[in-house]
């Protein structure tokens, strides 16, 4: 099967009489039109390299295919890796300015980027005159601002139509994603600039003045680390609640007066009639930063989303500034062409696992499904406790593309691969236009790693898949959900016991449950109105697996296998990034310590315990507690390890559902045995003082002991003492075994004798 991102390396046929590019080429597959059977594919060892990058190539797919069997290597290429990260992770690896450009660029090209137009480019007539209405739009800007400084030189730069052709094509050969228009040919420039702690003799301003600034007119000093330490007070406080009251608006020149007045003056009291007065003098030129400095700095620091929040609100910021994405496509061409996602509450109350003192409830939980669109196929599932959003959508894309056999086994079920045949790639996710909706940085990364796109549709385009996935719940909830004990039913009567006291299942039986049925759906359910004439001339079942698996062979050349893709690669395009802690004894992650031969190469450990803990981008499959994933700047996925000391930690092999439980219920146990701690503590303070406070009493009309050295007879007084002791325990050893049979003369006999002994100790 053709897909993004497939990589197809041959001989050098297509550049011969430049040597320079080697004895191979390296063919990327950019992008796929299934209607066309036809695909759009560039030379990466140009284009890796090149300022212009050229339009790709169209080659049909049985071209593709022919270059495939006399490849050396087919395979998945590998983008850089900062095209995979978020915003939020480029922000901690300081490429906020790698960010703007992107971004900068992004909007001049924008209208070009839609499906529609990108198959015009690729396979149609072209974009040249959507292209010149874009430099007319920019011709009639630039005459209107004509007298105005601002963006005057970036305008000009956007007048003729290569710089938009060479943009489209940096924008679809890296992926059709925002993030193909990162410079990531800059990472290493400028990357070895010493920047001092404060100012002083070293921080001499860099710019045209030459090396010591001599020749410029500006006599300003040189950024340092603390001046962008004070960028950030300024910043904070402008974002502040009291910033806020005070300036009504945000604008760059009250944030230069702001951090002037505070950094850049000295106060001088004076005596005026008798009063002090203060006087804040500025600093002189040369101990200052100069305003075009703090402007570039604080852009540096400030994107446009901050900047738009701090000036108007978060308010003003989602009603009218944020992002929306949307697109459409018809007509599905086979199995795996398209996933539907989709969510629900379930009816059902789910026990809690770790505490069987009681018939305790972890609430309800939600199901999300993944439906192949063209079988109706459920392909996989998720069972979570928050949403319904896309965090938990993703674990349920993951269960869709891994190997059943596997997952049954891991939930202790033994099935073979005819019964449950889904571990395939879609080509294209569809997703609710609701709170399940993918953010722009899952939509990029699903499409650069993997070749998936992912559409967020309007309602109008919900009717047939959507009917399909709430088919499926209905049938879930009438096969399973309502006649299991802790159900929510409509005729629950006043006075009955609430479902969540009656909640019987745990998690891991409820996900047998749910398996147990999709396999049942899977196998049973009639589908033969959507069978074509090939279906019905190949003689094939009536179900939505055996619609699935006929689809998967005739019009889709046999589908994608995930399993044959790099499971960390997988976990990447898939699930949301999220934050772990490193430091010295391991990586920290939600509660839990993982480990990786990796970070202790890469000295990690060593650098978190003599610097201090620092944080990287990590995801998970919440199916598994046992490990999570990194991606390296340098395109390696590391795979973490849970600790497992001794074999005896009670997380492993866990889902995350209720591990997050459990995790909570230490929380509220350590905080009992906190509060415990604090009543012991202070009961034995008490009884050691009163002891204290005895003893004193004893030896209250004792001399002062004056003595210096040490005291003698301390050996004698000690034999002394375990003698009485030894007597005593013998005394008391001789009363157990006498018993309530002793007479009052023997007891007093015993009596004279403890005085006998006392005075032959004496």
């Amino acid at each position: 099967m053709i897909f993004v991102g497939q990589l197809i390396v041959c001989e050098n046929t297509e550049h011969k009489s430049n040597k320079a590019l080697g004895t191979l080429v390296r063919w990327r597959v950019c992008h796929v039109n299934l209607h066309l059977k036809k695909a759009a594919v560039s030379d990466m060892c140009i284009s890796e390299v090149a300022d212009n990058i050229p339009k790709p190539k169209i080659f049909t797919f049985d071209e593709l295919y022919k270059r495939i069997k006399l490849a050396s290597e087919v395979s998945s290429y590998a983008l850089p890796a900062e095209m995979t990260y978020s915003d939020e992770a480029l922000v901690n690896i300081g490429r906020q300015a790698w960010i703007d450009k992107r971004d900068s660029k992004f909007q001049k090209i924008v209208p070009l980027t839609t499906e529609g137009l990108i198959n015009q480019y690729l396979y149609g007539e072209g974009v040249s005159k959507e292209i010149d209405e874009l430099i007319l739009s920019e011709k009639k800007a630039k005459d209107r601002d004509k007298d105005k400084d601002k963006d005057k030189g970036e305008r000009k730069r956007w007048l003729t139509r290569g710089v938009y052709y060479n943009a489209i094509n940096r924008y679809i050969v890296f992926g059709c994603s925002i993030n193909a228009l990162l410079p990531v040919k800059l990472k290493n420039t400028g990357s070895n600039y010493f920047l001092p702690a404060a100012p002083g003799e070293n921080n001499v301003k860099r710019g045209r003045g030459g090396a010591d600034n001599s020749k410029s007119l500006s006599k300003s000093i040189g950024v340092t680390q603390q001046h962008k330490e004070h960028f950030k007070q300024v910043l904070a406080f402008l974002n502040s609640k009291e910033g806020k009251k005070k300036f009504a608006s945000f604008s760059y020149k009250k944030a230069i007066e702001l951090y002037q007045y505070n950094f850049e003056t000295y106060v001088v009291v004076r005596e005026i009639d008798g009063i002090e007065v203060e006087t804040r003098i500025p600093y002189e030129e040369q101990y200052s930063l100069s305003e075009e400095q703090i402007t570039y700095h604080l852009k540096k620091l400030i994107d446009k989303k901050l900047y738009i929040q701090i000036r108007y609100g978060n308010i003003v910021y989602e009603k009218d500034y944020a992002a929306r994405q949307g697109a459409a496509h018809d007509g599905v061409i086979g199995a795996t062409h398209r996933y539907e996602i989709d969510a629900t509450v379930l009816d059902l109350y789910v026990r809690y696992p770790f505490d069987v003192t009681g018939q305790y409830s972890m609430g309800r939980p939600v199901l999300y499904i993944v439906i192949d669109v063209y079988s109706t196929m459920i392909m996989g599932f998720y069972i979570g406790f928050d949403g319904p959003n896309w965090q938990g959508a993703c674990q349920a894309l993951i269960n869709a593309c891994s190997c059943k056999v596997e997952y049954a086994e891991s939930i202790g079920l033994t099935i073979r691969e005819e019964d449950f045949p889904s571990h395939h790639m879609p080509h294209q996710i569809t997703v609710d236009n609701g709170n399940e909706h993918p953010d722009r940085v899952i939509t990029s990364v699903l499409q650069s790693e993997v070749g998936v796109l992912g559409y967020n549709f309007t309602a109008v385009f919900r009717g047939d898949a959507k009917g399909t996935v709430e088919n499926k719940f209905n049938t879930l909830n009438d096969t399973t959900i309502h006649f299991t004990p802790g159900a929510i039913t409509n005729d629950l009567g006043r006075g009955e016991q609430h479902p969540s006291n009656q909640a019987l299942l745990d998690y891991d039986s409820l996900r047998i449950e749910i398996f147990q049925t999709i396999m049942l759906v899977n196998n049973t359910a009639d589908r033969l109105h959507r069978h074509d004439i090939n279906a019905i001339r190949n003689n094939i079942d009536i179900t939505p697996k055996a619609l699935f698996v006929h689809s998967l062979k005739q019009e889709m050349n046999g589908g994608r296998d995930a399993k044959l893709i790099e499971q960390g690669k997988i976990y990447w395009a898939f699930l949301p990034e999220e934050t772990a802690t490193v430091r010295a004894d391991g990586i920290y992650f939600e509660g839990l310590v993982y480990y990786s031969d990796y970070a202790k190469q890469a000295h990690w450990f060593s650098k978190a315990k003599h610097d201090k803990a620092f944080k990287i981008p990590v995801k998970r499959y919440k199916a598994w507690t046992n490990t999570i994933y990194h991606k390296t700047e340098d395109g390696q996925y590391i795979r973490f390890d849970l600790k497992n000391v001794n074999d005896e930690s009670p997380f492993i092999n866990q889902h995350w559902e209720p591990v997050l439980h459990l995790l909570e219920q230490f929380k509220d146990k350590r905080h009992k045995n906190r509060l415990n701690a604090k009543k012991l503590r202070i009961f034995k303070e008490n009884l050691s003082q009163q002891l204290q406070k005895l003893n004193q009493q004893q030896i209250s009309d004792a001399p002062e002991n004056t003595r210096i050295s040490m005291q003698p007879g301390i050996k004698e007084r000690q034999l002394q003492f375990k003698a009485i002791q030894q007597l005593m325990h013998q005394i008391e050893l001789y009363e157990n075994l006498s018993g309530s049979s002793q007479s009052e003369s023997e007891t007093y006999i015993n009596h004279n004798q403890y005085d006998d002994l006392d005075e032959e100790m004496n």
